[in-house]
Formats: C-alpha cells, structure tokens, sequence
C-alpha cells in the first residue's frame, strides 16, 4: 500500500514539475525572442549587441537546457514551441479571436479588483496618514472612577513602546463677537498635539506652545509635569515639596552625599516594597530624557536639576557571585553592612532618573484661608449662606469667586448642588486660538482676514476634569487673537494653547494622545494601557476595518471577473477543439513521421498556454488602461470641485504576478481535453480524414 502511495505521489510531482518547467521554458523563451528583436533593432548600438548578446544566448542555453528535459531520439521542447507558433501565425484570426476573449476576460479580472484596490488606498490614505498608524487616542471610561491625571501621563511615559504622550483638555467656550455669543467646543493643546495630528492652517499658523503647566500650578506638581514646564527659580539644595517615589525594577540608583553629579557616591539603592517617601530639592544640573535635570535655574541664571533627598538602603558595586554570596545581587552589587550587621541605611541624594514621583496629597488653595470669629471660612460659600459675588472681567490671577449654586441631577436621580466659581486665568497664558472655518462662518468672519481679529470668550469647566465633580469653574471673560484657520468646516471649534485652560484649576485631562517609536509596537502598547482601565482609539481601528469592507468588495467584484474569463475560457476550448478537427490529417502526418503522442500533447498543451499567457499579459494592460482612464474622467470632473486628482485604480504586484499564473492555469485547463484526443488519433485513419 505504501509503494502504491509512494509511486502516485512520485508520479504527481513528476507531472507537476514537466507542468512547471514547461511553462518557465515558454516565458523564458518568449523573452528570449523579445530580448533578441530589441537587440537586433537598428537603434541599438552595435558594441552593447555584442556585449550582451553572448552572454544572454549562454545564460538561455544552460536554461533551455535546464528546462527543456531533452531525451534522445524526442522533439525537443524548444522545437515544439517553435513549431506550435508556427501553426498560430498560420491561423491568425482564429488565434487574435482567441487571445482577444483571454484578453477581455483576464481584462475584467484586473480592472475590477484594481478598482477595489485603488478605492481602498484612496479612502485609507484620506483617513489615515503613516504617522498616525502610530498613535492612539486614550480616555477614561464612561462612568469610571479612573481618571488621566498628572500621574498617569507619567505612567503612560513608562511604557516601554511610547514615544511621547500628548495631553487634550476639552471645555466648552462662550464666544462672544460683536455682541453675538455662540457657545463651541474649545480644546487645550500642544503645539506638538496640533503637529502630530496634523493640523495644518490654511491662514495664518498655530501657537508656539509646549507647556504643560503655569507658574502658579508649580506647587504639588509631580514628575510627570516636568516636560514641557516653564522654567522654575530655585536655590541649590532648596527643597521644592514633599515626594512618594517608586524606583524602576530594573534600575540601580547613585546614591550621593549632595544633590550634584560631581558629589561623592555615598553608594548604590534599588526598588523595596511599595511607596518611598522623600523630599524634592533642587540641585546640579542633568541629562534626561523628561528635562526633570534642567526643571530650573538659580537668580543667577545656573542652570537646576531636580533630586530626591531620602534614606535609602544602599548597596556598594564590586565583584561578586550571587549563587555563592548571599548578600551579592545580579550586576555585581554587595549589601553594604554596618558594624552591627544590618544593611547600612543612609540620607543622601539622587537624581530624578529611572524614577515615578508624585507629590504627597495636600489641599492648595489660590487664596488663603481667613476665618471669621465664628469659625467659618471666608470667600466660601454654603447652601445656608446667601452669598453671591459677581465676576468682572479684570479679575486678578487667581481670584476666585463663588456667583451662583446650580442644582444638577446625578445617575441615581438625586439633586445635588454644583457651585460655580469665576477663575482668572494665568499672567502667563497665550490668548491666543487657531479656529476652524465652521467657527468662522458662525461669528461672520471673513477667512481672508481672520488672522489678527479678536473675541472675547470665557471657558466653562464642570465636573470630571475638576478635582471637585460638583464643582464648576468659569473663566472671566478674556480676549483671544486669532493666530490661524485650519480648514475644518463641519463643527464649530478652536484650540488655545494647553496651560491656558490648565491654570483654572483642571487636574484632570479629557484625553491622550499615546505616540509609539514603531508602529508594531502599537497593538502592545494599547493592550498595557487599557490593563490600566482606560479605552484607547486608534486610526488603526478604522484602517482594518476599511480593509475588511474592501476586501469583502474585492471577492464580489473577482466573482464578477471570473464570469468573464470563464466565457473566455469557454471560448478558448472551443477553438481549440474546432482546430483539433481541421488538423486531423496534420497530426495523423506528424505521427506517421515519427512523433510521439506525448509530443503531440505537448504540442498542442503548448499553443493553449501560449495563447494563455498572450492573452492574461494584454488583459493585465488592458485592465491597468481602463482603470487609468476612469481615474482620468473622475479627475476631470473633479477639478471643477477643486478636489483634485482622483486615482481609483491600483494593483499590487503580487497580484500581477497571480493574474500571469492563473492566466497560464486558464491555458494548460483548456489545452489538456483537445491535447488528449489528439493523441488518440490513430496515424492511418487520421491520414484518410477528410
């Protein structure tokens, strides 16, 4: 049984291979003859023809030969191609008919699935670019108690595969233009953010603006602030707020005697179990990859760093082996010891590096506290209390005042109060907006001359993004300078620069933009940031998505082909056949002279592929032409819309490359049935045919 199996699984790959060669033969035949016809044109210069010609009839030699699977006393291969184009170019209409129905049907075939093809890249690459394959957009959960602080963009910067994180607050703005208030949709951005979200004005341009914080958000800020900071003034060695620290698994910390990178090591530490606690100081200047080594700098204008002062357990690096000492660590780190035998613990400094800080919970307020002689705080309001202040417009930096209660409903149903305070913003902010043109056209602008104009506009704040949820904050009313247009005209909108709305308060972020080093590092990155209970948003998304609804379009439009080139096919076998019937005589001559039946089959194998290939080739153009051209006409009309130029036809190589194989399938199928009754031609009835 096994002989059995063994011998027909020879036998199919003997037949597979006479198949494969066979056809590689003709390809590279024909290519051959195209080679030479270029060669022998009298343009071609005479030294390249006889540079090239000897090598390239060498090379198609060793091939033939290769390829050709000659035996002695058979027709070679190469004589039967050469035999087999003779009979086409002796019947050529029945041939041009022929290779004309391959061509229509092949023809379909590519300009339908080019169609899929080119709609597909031209609707990805209006939704996405490259560079946003490699973000994603993340957000708290509707309904969740986690929110995106301070902390958790410093979380978000430990990820191995992240690049940089880009934070968004959104508020609403009360507009108000030449006495007419519209309320739209402001967001707080980054340069960077508007840069990486390729935001790009059509007049004008948009803010210079990195910051994350104003000067008077400095205290209680943690390490994930650092970046992007205004330059803080300090005192070296001066202490700056009181810190809880984890160090990085993976990290050993220099322990030095003062916070300066020149101070003596006083040893090395590494993570313990949980929080440490320490206090935040400033000190020498360093490298880092947050800008937490150069936070500051001193009246003099020396440039500051920000340490860690804490005691810490320290360890001392020397030579060691860890399978034979125990108190040796992997890397070459001892337990330093003291004279009683415990682990040495001592105050030194530390530079904020391969560290998360976050500032110690405590309450700060823009104003200072006073009491009354009955102990109640001044400036706050309660619901007892009938007090009311009126916001002005030249309210100082940090004023803050109580004008109304508003009573919402929760969830659950229950009416609670939300305060509403008036909050100047900071001495430091921009004022300054890059508005969409939807925003234009409801304040009646003109686009040619938004840049430069002015509006007046307060944000309005409430619940998530403050620390308070009952809280809501509204800014006095301030004025923006219109500094660029972008070209959205769908909602009305516009970006300020990001501290602008930070200094009323916002501790929360409604979003993060999440920037990856490489775009495969994406779908991971993702995946450790929705394991902290956050939703992340990518183009990626919307990219398989697309690709899933074309590749579905695709199949129906390839079914739709595949009719064609069956009808082809279909064609193809019948005058093959009806050529069959007229060479009877012909064949029953060639086996009289000695022909062998396998070569007859070959022979006739020969012209179904060739006619195959011809006409798969002529349909690849074909298909190509009319998807170029229907490109064309669409782009025609769209210019009148000033859209541009329309390409809705493409093709990939390896479909190129599929159509030429299948087109060759398509050939050898339609060969095989009249290719077998000739060789059962009998050579005495075959020559009294008529």
């Amino acid at each position: 049984m096994f002989k059995i199996l063994s011998s027909k699984f020879k036998a199919l790959i003997s037949s597979f291979w006479q198949v494969l060669s066979f056809a590689l033969l003709l390809m590279l035949y024909l290519a051959g003859k195209a080679v030479a016809k270029i060669g022998g044109a009298r343009y071609f210069p005479k030294a390249v023809k006889k540079k090239l010609q000897g090598p390239l009839n060498a090379f198609y030699q060793k091939l033939a030969k290769l390829l050709g699977g000659e035996k002695a006393g058979s027709i070679s291969r190469v004589d039967l191609i050469e035999l087999s184009l003779k009979n086409m170019q002796a019947k050529k209409t029945r041939t041009a008919v022929t290779i004309g129905g391959m061509m229509i049907g092949i023809g379909a075939i590519v300009f339908l699935v080019s169609i899929g093809y080119g709609l597909q890249e031209m609707v990805i690459g209006r939704v996405a670019r490259l560079e946003e394959m490699r973000q994603a957009d993340v957000s708290p959960q509707a309904g969740g108690k986690v929110k995106i602080t301070d902390k958790t963009l410093a979380d978000f910067k430990q990820v191995p595969a992240v690049e940089s994180a880009l934070p968004l607050i959104a508020v609403v703005g009360r507009v108000n233009y030449q006495n007419s208030v519209s309320d739209m949709a402001v967001y707080g951005v980054t340069s960077d953010y508007l840069r990486q979200s390729a935001i790009k004005p059509v007049q004008g341009e948009i803010f210079d603006s990195n910051e994350l914080v104003s000067s008077i958000q400095d205290e209680g800020l943690n390490r994930g602030e650092v970046a992007g900071t205004a330059i803080q003034t300090g005192i070296f060695g001066e202490k700056i707020r009181d810190v809880e620290f984890t160090i990085n698994p993976s990290a050993w910390i220099r322990v030095r005697e003062s916070p300066a990178t020149n101070a003596k090591i006083l040893g090395y530490t590494k993570r313990v179990e949980g929080n440490s606690s320490g206090e935040e100081v400033w000190g020498g200047s360093y490298e880092s990859d947050d800008d937490a080594g150069k936070a500051g700098e001193t009246e003099e204008g020396k440039t500051l760093g920000k340490w860690i002062k804490a005691p810490v357990l320290l360890w001392e690096e020397k030579e060691c082996d860890p399978q034979t000492q125990g108190d040796c660590e992997e890397g070459g780190y001892l337990v330093m010891r003291g004279e009683d035998g415990q682990q040495v613990e001592k105050e030194g400094y530390f530079a904020e590096i391969n560290l998360q800080v976050s500032g110690i919970e405590y309450q700060v307020s823009s104003m200072e506290e006073q009491q009354d002689p009955d102990g109640n705080i001044l400036g706050e309001a309660t619901p007892e209390a009938d007090f009311e202040a009126e916001a002005t417009a030249d309210a100082e930096v940090g004023d803050e005042a109580v004008i109304d209660w508003v009573e919402i409903a929760t969830e659950s149903g229950i009416i609670t109060p939300l305060e509403t305070k008036t909050v100047a913003l900071a001495e430091e902010a921009k004022r300054q907006a890059v508005v969409n043109r939807a925003m234009l056209k409801v304040l009646g602008i003109n686009e040619s001359e938004a840049v430069g104009k002015k509006f007046e506009v307060s944000f309005v704040v409430v619940g998530e993004l403050l620390e308070e949820e009952k809280e809501k904050v509204e800014s006095a009313p301030v004025e923006y300078t219109i500094v660029g247009v972008t070209p959205e005209e769908k909602t009305p909108l516009f970006y300020v620069p990001f501290i602008d709305l930070r200094s009323l308060g916002i501790t929360n972020y409604s979003q993060v933009k999440l920037i990856v080093k490489d775009q495969v590092e994406l779908a991971k990155a993702r995946r450790q940031v929705e394991a902290m209970g956050y939703v992340t948003r990518s183009v990626v998304d919307t990219v398989e998505q697309i690709n899933s609804l074309f590749s579905t379009l695709r199949t129906a439009l390839l079914l739709l082909g595949m009719v064609a080139l069956a009808v082809a096919a279909l064609g193809m076998f019948n005058t093959l056949t009806v050529s069959l019937l007229e060479r009877t005589r012909e064949v029953g001559l060639m086996k009289a002279l000695g022909m062998k039946s396998a070569e007859v089959k070959e022979l006739f194998l020969t012209e179904s592929m060739v006619m195959g290939l011809f006409g798969g080739v002529l349909g690849i153009i074909l298909g190509v032409v009319l998807g170029k051209l229907l490109g064309l006409v669409l782009s025609l009309a769209a210019f009148s819309q000033e859209v541009g130029f329309i390409d809705v036809s493409y093709i990939p190589l390896p479909f190129v490359l599929i159509i030429v194989l299948l087109s060759l399938l398509v050939g050898i199928t339609t060969g095989i049935y009249p290719a077998r009754r000739a060789t059962k031609i009998s050579a005495l009835n075959a020559l009294r045919y008529e």
